[in-house]
């Protein structure tokens, strides 16, 4: 994994400039001593730092410098660098930088726990290749310019890479019963509700459906992900958005309406087993 876009998607503020330097540390086996020592700064200034509380300047580059970083991967850091600088404190933060798309799926792979809400379309994580070519084809010409097979081959090839992440980590997914209508050819369906059945028998993945028309849902349009990680790293939410950069949130108050609307989905949705048997029932309907 590149540790320049992995440092773009895990900090939202402050920290993602040194979220870089943390990655070229761990890449170079330097030690958080090591680094304070450096620079001259107590440890517990670059904890923070790595926390998303506290950024770094004149340091930046000599940091880069002592942790072998090359000229491409400096060059990122530091225009991430005068980004986070220059966001206001306690606003969401809107990821304007090139390459959102692989910081989103960086992301993913970096968290530990991984909370999934999706209304009237199936997550990209629990896509077949057919489904999320059917997709991808109704967007072709309208989000990108050109109508290309080359394109939409390069966006499913990219959406399955990121399903990599499913095997080693704890999934919940909140998806609306609209999902299961037809996308693509029937047979395509057909198989695509298969394997959610089949997801919901992984002892990682944990899979509800809801009511599409359920008053009660306190997310009715658009989608959520929220992420925890390990090590203290504090959590962030993705707010998706159909073209256009996504939102990031990590303050603690953010953070905190997010997990009441997750908690509130769960209280809503139906069980898991009851999801699988609707699954089950879809599947034999078709």
């Amino acid at each position: 994994m590149n540790w320049v876009t992995h440092c773009a998607a895990i900090t939202t503020k402050a920290g993602t400039e040194t979220a870089g330097v943390s990655m070229a540390r761990l890449a170079a086996g330097r030690s958080l001593d090591n680094a304070a020592a450096l620079i001259r700064k107590d440890r517990s200034r670059l904890i923070k730092v790595g926390d998303g509380r506290s950024t770094l300047k004149a340091d930046l580059e000599q940091l880069l410098t002592f942790y072998g970083a090359g000229v491409r991967e400096r060059r990122k850091v530091l225009a991430m660098g005068v980004e986070a600088r220059q966001r206001q404190p306690k606003r969401a933060y809107v990821d304007l930088l090139p390459g959102a798309g692989t910081r989103i799926a960086d992301l993913e792979a970096a968290a530990t726990r991984i909370s999934y809400y999706e209304r009237g379309v199936v997550p990209g994580l629990l896509q077949i290749p057919e489904y999320t070519e059917a997709t991808m084809a109704a967007c072709d010409g309208i989000w990108w310019p050109d109508r290309s097979y080359e394109e939409r081959t390069r966006r499913v090839a990219f959406r399955m890479e990121r399903q990599k992440v499913l095997a080693d980590k704890e999934l919940m997914f909140f998806i609306t019963e609209d999902a299961l209508v037809w996308a693509g050819d029937r047979d395509t369906m057909r198989r695509q509700v298969q394997h959610l059945v089949d997801a919901t028998r992984q002892p990682n993945i944990t899979l509800r459906l809801l009511d599409s028309n359920d008053s009660r849902n306190p997310c009715p349009q658009g989608a959520m992900i929220l992420l925890h990680f390990a090590e203290g790293t504090r959590p962030v939410s993705l707010l998706p958005v159909a073209y256009g950069p996504s939102t990031y949130l990590d303050e603690p108050s953010d953070i905190a309406a997010v997990e009441r609307c997750f908690q509130r989905l769960s209280e809503i949705a139906f069980s898991p087993e009851e999801s699988q048997s609707r699954l089950l029932s879809t599947l034999e309907a078709m």
